[in-house]
């Protein structure tokens, strides 16, 4: 061997190992910085050179600098880190919703039991002022109580609404800054012959799981080093060094929320909202989706239901005056918006709110059918009518009436209960007016023989003709008297006098009594009353106007009834069982999440830990090396120095 192979090899042994040296103490150096992999030189052999006994190693050559990473345990990292992060934001969220439902001070359940309490202790004492004044003041703390969760609901919208523009603002500057290093990346791989800028890829890599902390993303990379991102289903957000923005937009609805679209320039908004997941950004449209609006409309479905059943209660009463009861509270109307390019208009009203689901409707026109779609699943809802003013979509407690203008393509976004909570009223202020009594009273005469007996009477429908007439009277009265133990006749008793025969009912059972109305003929006059027991021949009972009846507490006991009679969801729950039900799926909707989000977040530290032990920096590591290293650079001085000690007797014996 030569001395100048000898000084080559030399040389380039320490210009490798001077490589090595400055890798090692790159790698100390970033060993706290945040997403850095751990580098490695590349060494390689020089091609031997061939000589008459055989081929001669000529040195070493650095090829490169090469990234420690796992391409499979990165993108599990961000997978997780997607996961944990839309978990912790959908239970941040959620606890609050939670806590607030299920305090019994800022909750409903305090204010509904103090309200019908009131209206219990009213048919104790159903002449009493105090008491009547009582359930006026608990009216107007339970309409506050609703106004007050629903304004609290919709300020936790609120917040959503503004955590969403944050989001989408940090994920237009992520995909900036990954597209600017998109660029950069490109151009060091050209400049250094597609050596790769170490680097800069870890800092890309970085911002991509900063990305995967707002949303769910997946990547490409490209043959030029670049990477593109896609979020949702596939929209690009990141194509080389070019970014779509997203950006945020007012959806139709009442209190309408913040969505989500892809900028698509001369193409307008794309709206992706229901496509994205993961990420805070995915945590906050699941939170509002899965959790905020359904107890928004469950509160509002039960307002509606406390408000209506009171309503249609009270009016079936009677006020300290003599006169019929008016609505207790004021509800608020079906709620509904139309999408944009809509002509035409719809009248909703209620039609029976114990039939109220609490979901939203999407309403569209094809040119020729309506068809109705929760919004929520999707699922087609069956309406029956035609839609007309004489013959209205009947569904789910709601009458449409729809535009007969109405052109193909009209869409409607139905909800009905949304404004519920803050729509509700106490209307009646003056305690005489409370309608305690009934004002239908069923009597039987004192001079009957018979043993039989007749329930007071209970109102059924207040709209009848029979309450109509002349205020303060029934219209007509009603005298029945018994001609057999078996038949009884019915008469009209506007003329005591003289009586009206209007029907005979035969076949009477004293001993399974008999509902007096509807009659067998058809007389209905929107009460009922209950004949029981064996009557005589010549027996009479007389259904009135219940006149000076202030200590009559029927329509008090029938209204404080309301707190735990199945009213709603087809007459499967009362109003108090309905929120419970809402608080007890608010707590598990937590509770699911919160036990989710555990299991995320450890799944994510072992794949962090799995990252850092594959790309981390180890100091005890990177100083053995650094200390083998050196002694390899030293040697190779040493190859240098005996080369130089080689050549220079090699000229002294030459002088000589």
């Amino acid at each position: 061997m030569s001395m100048s192979s000898l000084f080559g090899i030399g040389s380039s042994a320490l210009a490798a190992f001077q490589r090595a040296l400055n890798t090692t103490a790159h790698n100390i150096a970033n060993a706290n910085t945040e997403g850095y992999s751990r580098q490695q030189v590349e060494f390689v052999s020089r091609p031997p050179q061939y000589s008459g006994f055989g081929y001669l190693g000529t040195g070493v050559d650095t090829v490169g600098v090469r990234r420690i990473y796992d391409g499979f345990v990165e993108n599990q990292v961000r997978g997780y880190t997607a996961s944990s992060a839309e978990l912790q934001t959908f239970h941040r969220f959620a606890t609050q919703v939670d806590d607030v439902l299920a305090d019994p001070d800022a909750g409903m359940s305090s204010a509904l039991q103090r309200f019908f309490g009131a209206m219990q202790d009213l048919a104790n004492d159903p002449a009493s002022t105090a008491a009547r004044q009582v359930v006026i003041s608990e009216g107007q703390a339970l309409a506050d109580r609703f106004h007050a969760l629903g304004g609290w609901l919709q300020g936790v919208g609120d917040q959503v609404n503004t955590a969403i523009q944050g989001s989408v603002d940090e994920i237009n500057r992520l995909t900036t800054a990954i597209a600017d290093l998109n660029h950069k990346i490109v151009l060091a791989d050209g400049v250094a012959d597609e050596q790769p800028p170490n680097d800069l890829l870890d800092q890309r890599d970085t911002l991509i799981r900063q990305l995967a902390e707002k949303v769910s993303v997946t990547t490409v990379t490209q043959d030029d080093g670049s990477i593109n991102v896609m979020v949702g289903t596939g929209q690009a957000l990141v194509v080389g060094n070019t970014v779509t923005r997203l950006t945020t937009y007012r959806a139709e609805g009442v209190q309408a929320p913040l969505k989500v679209g892809l900028e698509a320039g001369a193409n307008g908004l794309v709206p992706i909202s229901e496509q994205l997941s993961g990420g805070e950004l995915g945590g906050l449209l699941g939170f509002r989706e899965r959790m905020l609006d359904p107890a928004v409309n469950d509160l509002g479905r039960i307002a509606l239901a406390v408000g209506q059943f009171v309503n249609e209660q009270h009016q079936r009463g009677m006020d300290l005056s003599g006169s019929l009861g008016e609505a207790f509270f004021t509800v608020g109307d079906p709620q509904w918006d139309a999408y944009p390019g809509t002509g035409s208009a719809l009248s909703v009203a209620w039609d029976d709110v114990g039939q109220l689901t609490g979901a939203e409707y999407k309403l569209q026109f094809d040119g020729s059918n309506w068809s109705l779609n929760r919004t929520d699943t999707g699922q087609s809802v069956a309406m029956s009518g035609s839609g007309t003013a004489a013959d209205p979509f009947i569904v789910d407690g709601m009458r449409i009436v729809v535009d007969p203008a109405a052109a193909a393509g009209d869409t409607f976004l139905l909800q009905p209960v949304r404004n519920g909570a803050m729509d509700l009223q106490l209307r009646i202020t003056d305690p005489a007016l409370i309608a305690a009594a009934s004002p239908v009273l069923a009597s039987a005469s004192t001079a009957n023989t018979g043993s039989a007996s007749v329930t007071p009477g209970e109102v059924t429908d207040i709209s009848n003709a029979a309450f109509q007439g002349n205020p303060g009277a029934l219209t007509p009265p009603v005298l029945i008297r018994f001609t057999s133990a078996t038949t009884y006749e019915i008469y009209d008793n506007t003329n005591p006098a003289s009586p009206t025969l209007l029907e005979t009912v035969t076949g009477y059972d004293p001993a399974a009594g008999d509902e007096v109305f509807p009659s067998p003929g058809g007389l209905d006059y929107g009460y009922r009353v209950r004949i029981s027991g064996a009557a005589a021949a010549g027996d009479e009972f007389s259904v009135a106007y219940n006149t000076g009846g202030t200590g009559d507490n029927r329509n008090a006991l029938s209204l404080a009834g309301l707190f735990d009679a199945r009213l709603l969801g087809n007459g499967t729950e009362s109003v108090n069982q309905a929120y419970q039900r809402m608080v007890g799926e608010a707590g598990s909707t937590t509770r699911q999440v919160e036990m989710a989000g555990v299991a995320q977040d450890r799944m994510l530290e072992r794949s962090i830990a799995e990252r850092e032990a594959i790309a981390g920096v180890n100091l005890d590591e990177e100083a053995a090396n650094l200390v083998r290293y050196q002694q390899a650079y030293q040697a190779a001085a040493q190859v240098i120095a005996a080369a130089d000690e080689m050549f220079q007797t090699l000229l002294n014996a030459t002088r000589g």
